[in-house]
């Protein structure tokens, strides 16, 4: 799942894991502006696991969106 947020892009995405559960991981890139002249990423790392792939995503575009407003603030 990719979508942009304020001045974010962020992917998210669930790999499928042998135990059964989506793990969830987002990438989140600043672009670069007037105020910050060179691209920054973050990457999560595993956020959590979840039943089905659906929740997962709902979950980490949920994080990541918190994380860019907290980010902003």
């Amino acid at each position: 799942m990719r979508f942009d947020y304020r001045i974010f892009h962020i992917d998210c995405t669930a790999r499928h894991d042998e135990d059964g559960a989506y793990y969830t991981h987002a990438r989140i890139t600043h672009v670069p502006d007037e105020r910050t002249p060179h691209l920054e990423v973050f990457d999560s790392g595993d956020l959590d696991g979840f039943p089905n792939e659906w929740d997962a995503l709902h979950c980490v575009r949920s994080w990541a969106i918190a994380w860019c407003d907290e980010v902003l603030a």
